[in-house]
């Protein structure tokens, strides 16, 4: 008996060493994977934001000498070049005094609203898949033995790979297919023919969730939005070599040359903003998304699917 009892044991221990060696590789495969998934959408985002914002500087460091002279040379005579350069009676520092209010008060009211919304899908995410995960626990009491507990892994695997995975796609058109084509319809249908059962409220409080989720990733800063920040900024940065227009003159050219990589500083911190404000506005594909956070909260679920799959095979 003992000896019977060794056997199995080593048996056992045989088995779990080989599982464990094979699934090591898997494992180490989806780390790397996920690794450079990271890193690629990381190298994505800085050349998104980071490289446009150096450009920037360069351009406005380089050209703003020349952007004042041709000002001089081409729209200003003696007199108004004498007014700009007079400080009797401040239109143009006013100008760029509320042009520079009206586009932060903007950007910073757009930023905060952004921020905001990525702040609730991390919320809904977490919540939708916590009623996921308890949706696959009471189908593997309720319906583990009988014949359509086969179809209810399959429509939840599609639910996952079809509907929570799917950030490229506009929530509103997930939310207008057809309960043919919703899996969670389709697993209410399955385990909850003739009297209801506990599944039913698992099941409607899942797609409650997805609903959140779903109006939590919708946009709400439309794409017009973005499109006047970048008009104010540009009003903003135009009126700064019309005023250096005024000192090419009579100024020094190291004057020039201070303006110059202060206005070139200025182009890349505005870029710098609005391209950040514009990776907030993405849904996805981004280091400020939710990618990688929702990768990760799946996988355990996925995995748990895969393996309740194949012993059922």
């Amino acid at each position: 008996m003992k000896r019977l009892l060794l056997v199995v044991v080593g048996g056992s221990a045989l088995v779990t060493q080989r599982m464990t060696m094979r699934a090591t590789p898997s494992s180490a495969l989806r780390t790397r994977i996920r690794s450079q998934t990271k890193i690629k959408r990381t190298l994505v985002t800085l050349g998104r934001v980071a490289l446009p914002s150096m450009i920037a500087t360069g351009l406005g460091f380089e050209y703003y000498d020349n952007l004042s002279s041709f000002i001089q040379a081409n729209w200003l005579d003696a007199n108004s070049i004498k007014f700009l350069s007079s400080d009797e009676i401040q239109f143009l520092p006013s100008f760029l005094t509320v042009i520079s209010l009206l586009f932060s008060i903007l950007a910073g009211s757009a930023y905060s609203s952004l921020y905001a919304q990525q702040e609730a899908i991390y919320f809904a995410l977490y919540a939708e898949v916590s009623e996921a995960k308890s949706l696959l626990e009471q189908m593997a009491l309720v319906c583990a033995g009988r014949p359509f507990y086969r179809d209810a892994l399959r429509a939840m695997r599609a639910y996952v790979k079809q509907d929570l995975r799917r950030l490229d796609v506009a929530p509103a058109d997930l939310m207008a297919r057809p309960p043919n084509e919703d899996p969670l319809e389709a697993i209410m249908y399955l385990t909850s023919v003739g009297v209801p059962s506990v599944v039913y409220e698992t099941v409607r409080d899942l797609r409650q969730a997805r609903g959140r989720r779903l109006g939590a990733m919708q946009r709400k800063f439309p794409r017009l939005g973005i499109f006047l920040l970048y008009l104010l900024a540009l009003l903003e940065l135009a009126a700064f070599p019309l005023l250096g227009a005024g000192t090419t003159i009579s100024a020094p050219s190291t004057i020039l040359l201070v303006q110059g990589a202060l206005f070139g500083g200025l182009c890349g911190a505005t870029t710098l903003v609005l391209r950040i404000i514009q990776e907030l506005w993405r849904t996805s594909g981004g280091a400020f998304n939710v990618d990688d956070v929702l990768q990760t909260m799946v996988r355990g679920l996925a995995d748990e699917l895969d393996g309740r799959a194949e012993r059922l095979s």
